[in-house]
């Protein structure tokens, strides 16, 4: 992995010209951190509305190829697993030459405490966020360790996935796509927006109402940006804002380009201009002069949310749109394939860790009482009105079989363990029957919760694995803390999430009341925001919990 500081020569170098050439490579790898580096065939960029492989925007990705990027505390890129892409997450993609994902950056927007609540959305980090509650103005707001707008307060500690867009007065702001509540602990802090006020012989500019501060170990991507006012751009920090949240400190500055890169391209987006056969995605310009666009065009409006698929010019970073659609005029749906996990009932169940409410939802191939923890189901529906930390199901079906390439994720024990071969068998409960499932570890495979050394015989863990018939093949292993499938004679069930309204004797975690029930969590402490692995029993129409696992 390459990376370029601001060393005393690097900083006279910014100061005269603000340009950094950086060592190429086609993936985001070679520009970590930051993001998208030079070369390769294609991007993506969107938000993510479904799972079973990872969709984005209408379009189906691989989930088991790419490795994966993420922010953290100490690094603005750091490798993570396929399961820390959230439903609504903001991603880009790089692809290869056969349209496969080489490598994903999982790339919030802000991060930060709120400021100003408003009746459709709050401040942070000085940046205005709009929540969408409706469908043809782009995916809905989904909310993680909150149950929806109501549940953000001032002062709390939120990240953002969104959509940069521009007010009529020419103000920036995100129109979010996942508002996550975090523990208060987490220090690093987001912010993105057009550059203003920019001071190249101090290395300062502005984001809205917040003075940005690069220094010494700043770095700048991707390869070759130029920094310039009106310029878009993704800002990390290792540290809270300063000066009553007005001052920066930058770890690290993303230019919002697609210069650089060649191929294919599918952007999506809020459009921030438009006119002469052009338009513009915050910083991304896109040609859309074609004629088979026309009639679509015409329609476009500043504001609107649109998914653009065409090729790149590398000079300019222009894509020429080949396809235009606009998500007021189409069908807008969350579409989940996977195994059950987390069953509860049918009103409340997890699919790639989304909440799923399938009490009035069609379901074909089966009756309702087949659902169950170990079932693969393919599910469509929408973020639900009124509880938008939930997917309200329309339909599930119930295959005969797992389709030969299916995303699944299952729980259980390890055995025959055969670390020189890297594969094991893994015991589960599907629908309360014992089963077993062959299991290979991907050259990829990332570990959450534990390292490599924590998988042995009899270690409780969570795949994430491509099926392929007898044999499935895991890039994602999660370590689980065990349990038994009854306590005393009652059904012990189980549910992961970020934990939410905590208080003294309970808390909630995925629209689920949880009795703390005398047990102290392990693993850290249990706060809001917190990601939590909870097992509980059911009791007087209580949910009393037995373990409590905080999550990393």
């Amino acid at each position: 992995m390459t990376t370029h500081k601001w060393g005393l020569a690097g900083l006279l170098t910014f100061v005269l010209s603000l340009v950094l050439v950086a060592c190429g490579g086609g993936g985001l790898t070679a520009q970590l951190p930051g993001g998208v580096g030079t070369g390769g065939t294609g991007i993506s960029l969107g938000t993510v509305v479904g799972f079973g492989s990872l969709v984005v925007d209408g379009t189906r990705y691989s989930s088991d190829t790419p490795s994966y990027v993420a922010a953290s505390d100490s690094a603005a890129a750091a490798r993570v697993a396929a399961t820390d892409v959230s439903l609504g997450a903001q991603l880009q993609i790089a692809l290869d030459a056969s349209g496969t994902p080489s490598e994903v950056l999982i790339e919030p927007t802000l991060v930060g405490t709120v400021s100003q609540v408003g009746s459709n959305g709050f401040t942070v980090n000085g940046m205005a966020v709009v929540v969408n509650p409706v469908a043809t103005a782009g995916p809905v707001t989904y909310y993680a360790g909150l149950r929806g707008l109501s549940d953000v307060k001032l002062g709390m500690l939120v990240e953002v996935h969104g959509v940069p867009g521009l007010d009529a007065n020419g103000n920036a702001y995100q129109q979010a796509t996942l508002v996550s509540q975090l523990a208060s602990t987490v220090q690093a802090r987001r912010l993105a927006g057009p550059v203003s006020g920019l001071d190249t012989a101090q290395g300062v500019f502005n984001i809205g109402s917040v003075r940005v501060q690069m220094g010494a170990t700043t770095t700048l991507s991707p390869s070759g940006a130029v920094l310039s006012n009106g310029q878009w751009v993704n800002v990390w920090s290792a540290t809270p804002l300063t000066s009553a949240g007005t001052r920066m400190s930058a770890g690290a500055v993303r230019v919002r380009s697609l210069a650089g890169r060649s191929g294919q391209a599918q952007v999506a987006g809020l459009v921030t201009s438009l006119g002469s056969g052009r338009l513009n995605l915050a910083g991304i310009p896109v040609d859309v002069s074609a004629s088979a666009l026309a009639a679509t065009v015409s329609g476009v409006s500043r504001g609107a949310y649109v998914v653009v698929q065409g090729s790149l010019d590398a000079s300019t970073g222009l894509v020429t749109a080949t396809s235009l659609q606009v998500a007021a005029k189409q069908a807008a749906t969350v579409s989940l394939q996977g195994v059950i996990t987390g069953y509860v009932g049918s009103s409340n169940f997890l699919v790639r860790g989304v909440t799923v409410d399938a009490s009035q939802a069609s379901v074909q191939g089966g009756s309702p009482s087949a659902l169950g923890n170990g079932v693969y189901v393919q599910i469509t529906g929408a973020v639900a009105s009124g509880l938008a930390n939930a997917v309200l199901a329309q339909t599930v079906v119930l295959p005969a079989s797992v389709p030969q390439g299916a995303t699944v994720t299952y729980r259980g024990a390890v055995s025959n363990w055969v670390p020189a071969q890297g594969t094991f068998t893994l015991q589960y409960q599907q629908n309360g029957r014992s089963q077993t499932a062959a299991v290979t570890l991907a050259a990829n495979v990332v570990y959450r919760n534990g390292v490599a050394s924590r998988l042995v015989n009899g270690a409780s863990v969570e795949i994430e694995a491509t099926s392929s018939g007898s044999l499935n093949t895991a890039y994602t292993v999660t370590f689980q803390s065990g349990s038994d499938s009854s306590v005393d004679g009652s059904k012990v069930y189980e549910t992961e999430g970020r934990a939410y309204q905590v208080g003294a004797s309970s808390f909630q975690v995925n629209n689920l009341l949880i009795q703390r029930n005398g047990v102290a969590p392990t693993g850290g402490s249990l706060v809001d925001g917190a990601r939590v692995s909870v097992h509980f029993v059911q009791s007087g129409g209580q949910n009393l919990a037995i373990s409590i696992e905080i999550e990393h």
